[in-house]
């Protein structure tokens, strides 16, 4: 049974209706109802919300891996309409949007830029998770605050029972995990903990001893159950990432962030759920060459408050109302250039309140439809922004208050019919919006990409998308189809002007310029989803493309995340009761790309001049992994090897692409395609018990 399915159903149920005194009928009752729904096709088949995909930690842990690590973000890119940014990207990319539009929450707190070394892997730890439900552009009203998609995410909670734990060793880092009672059926505690030992490595090279790469993250969960119709849940997580070569150069970042969460239910109809989270993301940079001394450092800091209040009128009917206040403090960048200091600091104030229903009107026919109101303020004063000791030409003080306040609200709207059986049609509408923005010089996200937020003069992003979509399966489920479709239109899309770059100056406001975007798209995607040999192939046809008034002449041009063709294929197969196999290949279009058009010298320095914004392509991605799986269990202990080939063919495939002069012609540019790595094998041992 899948740890995402227990999940599931302790999630809407407490642990302590397990624990009756008729305890074995309640256990049996749980298990058909675990095994019939689960993630199955029948689920996901009734699930009146279009775009919306559950994941299986189990399912996962059995897909070709990356150093061994089983990973929830690079999973997700093998889902129709999601896209990985590049090769060893952190990032991902939904419908068009960036990964800068995504919400990512893990218990309630959300998590800004979660990749470790420079997005070789996540910050998620699969063994502290019990699983996700990714919202490909509609989503439900109770949430806000991203254009593009939301990944929901869960810790699980520690066993009422009994102690477990695990441990595993891989070829980059090292896990261990423990879940069990404090006191049995009230409090339980899980915790889970990564390191990475590259350095380790390292330092037996003379020639590296100086480098430093490694991160590290924890996760822990506690959960309070009083009574039968309360629990309290409290997590935390702390993930850290340091790079660097002594005296040379130094990069940090990482995420804290915890969350409060009080589920509780009243009589058969009420249940309400109240979340205090906070997080805070930050990230150091500094190079220290020739005398030359610069440091770089940025953070975002958010406290959030989330109510929602659930009401079942009947078997087939719910209402959900909700409020949510958040307050963000972001530093988009401070510098310290020898003797010169800068910073630019902001603040804002956002507040949503929502309401949903869901209901089905017969046996053919349900919908879901809400509303939420978004209200930001952008904050003004010394309190809110910057500290007297720096000094910023295009920050304007004042007395401490509200300097403006956006509106927006945003419609939801979900609906399927059943045109036969095993056959329905969905077809659904979206607003949303969005107060952070990242900005960024290249269509992969790193560490140091700089936030903008809402303010007088930059405007809330938003977007609105329309979808219709078919799926169908055959009688079994065994089989599974689907065909969406999707049209996505954007305001306030935010670039960089031409000519500048991140550090031209340290008020961002004055490095960007404001348009508009479009982006629409087809997926396809069949699913074999029992037997000894399960998998899916999916294939997605999108276009992606802004029009930003001062850039590109004032015309529409293919935005950096414009991927035209997506193909993925993963097949997982069950050789014994112990031996697994797995294989999946991808294949992707490459990304929009600007190439200099000429280029003159200025004090010594060649600077390039581009005419035309993203006008060129990088060459397309494809690779195949493979993996194996040996799991053995025991009357005390389970132990697991997986072995794998990333890359099996070494194919070389694009992470940057930049220009320099050409060695044989003075007048000359040529390209320079810098790849992350071939062909990579690993091993990692699992003990549990």
């Amino acid at each position: 049974m899948g740890s995402a399915l227990v999940a599931g159903w302790t999630e809407a149920f407490p642990q302590s209706t397990q624990m009756t005194a008729d305890k074995d009928s309640v256990e049996t009752q749980i298990l058909d109802e675990v095994v019939f729904t689960g993630n199955s096709a029948t689920r996901r088949m009734g699930n009146v919300q279009l775009g919306a995909e559950s994941l299986e930690m189990r399912s996962l842990e059995k897909a070709p891996v990356l150093f061994g690590e089983v990973d929830i973000i690079k999973s997700i890119t093998l889902l129709p309409g999601v896209r990985q940014e590049s090769e060893g990207s952190g990032g991902y990319m939904v419908r068009g949007g960036t990964a800068s539009q995504n919400l990512v929450q893990l218990d309630g707190a959300t998590f800004y830029n979660p990749s470790h070394v420079m997005g070789i892997f996540s910050t998620f730890n699969e063994d502290a998770l019990a699983g996700a439900t990714l919202y490909k552009g509609l989503m439900p009203s109770c949430y806000g605050g991203a254009t593009s998609s939301v990944l929901d995410i869960q810790l699980a909670p520690g066993n009422m029972e009994q102690w477990h734990a695990s441990g595993t060793i891989g070829v980059l880092a090292a896990k261990l995990n423990a879940s069990g009672p404090i006191v049995k059926e009230k409090l339980s505690l899980a915790v889970s903990a990564r390191r990475s030992y590259v350095d380790l490595f390292l330092k037996m090279v003379p020639q590296y001893r100086s480098t430093v790469m490694h991160f590290y993250d924890i996760n822990a969960k506690l959960r309070y159950h009083p009574r039968q119709e309360d629990y309290i849940d409290v997590s935390c997580s702390i993930s850290h990432d340091n790079m660097g070569i002594s005296d040379i150069m130094w990069m940090d970042w990482g995420n804290i962030a915890g969350s409060l969460k009080w589920t509780s239910y009243r009589g058969d109809r009420w249940k309400f759920m109240t979340t205090g989270s906070w997080t805070s993301y930050s990230g150091d940079m500094w190079m220290d060459i020739m005398g030359d001394h610069q440091r770089m450092n940025e953070y975002i800091h958010t406290a959030a408050l989330n109510e929602r209040a659930i009401y079942g009128i009947a078997d087939s009917h719910e209402l959900e109302a909700g409020f949510r206040t958040e307050l963000f403090r972001v530093k988009s960048g401070e510098w310290v250039v020898n003797s010169t200091r800068e910073k630019d600091i902001r603040s804002g104030w956002g507040n949503d309140l929502w309401l949903n229903y869901t209901g089905d009107f017969s046996e053919r026919f349900s919908l879901q439809t809400g509303i939420r109101l978004n209200l930001f303020s952008a904050l003004k004063g010394h309190s809110f922004t910057q500290s007297e000791d720096y000094y910023n030409p295009g920050l304007q003080q004042g007395k401490n208050g509200i300097d403006k306040t956006y509106v927006n609200f945003e419609p939801r709207l979900s609906m399927k019919l059943e045109v036969a059986e095993h056959h329905n049609l969905k077809a659904g509408v979206t607003a949303s919006s969005q107060n952070l923005h990242a900005i960024r010089t290249s269509s992969n996200s790193f560490p140091f990409d700089r936030f903008a937020i809402t303010s007088r003069r930059v405007k809330p992003e938003t977007s609105w998308q329309y979808s219709i979509g078919y799926a169908g399966m055959n009688g079994t489920g065994m089989w599974e189809w689907s065909a969406e479709g999707y049209y996505k239109s954007m305001e306030n899309v935010y670039d960089y002007r031409s000519g500048v770059t991140i550090f031209t100056d340290i008020n961002l406001e004055n490095l960007i310029l404001g348009g508009k975007g479009r982006s629409y798209g087809m997926e396809l995607m069949v699913r074999k989803n029992s037997g000894r040999l399960t998998g899916w192939l999916s294939y997605t046809l999108s276009k992606t493309q802004t029009k930003i008034d001062g850039i590109n002449d004032n015309r529409w041009y293919d935005a950096s995340n414009d991927r035209r063709h997506d193909l993925n294929a993963v097949a997982m197969f069950d050789l014994t009761d112990r031996w697994s196999l797995s294989a999946s290949f991808l294949y992707a279009s490459g990304q929009a790309l600007s190439v200099p058009d000429a280029k003159y010298q200025l004090s010594g320095a060649t600077i390039y001049y581009y005419a035309r914004r993203n006008s060129y392509r990088t060459p397309s991605t494809h690779r195949l992994d493979i993996s194996a799986n040996y799991r053995h269990s025991g009357k005390r202990f389970t132990y697991e090897w997986n072995i794998g080939i990333y890359n099996l063919y070494n194919h070389y495939n694009p992470y940057m692409i930049y220009f320099e002069n050409c060695p044989d012609n003075e007048s000359g540019t040529r390209a320079v395609q810098y790849s992350m790595y071939g062909i990579v094998p690993s091993v990692s041992y699992t003990l549990k018990f």
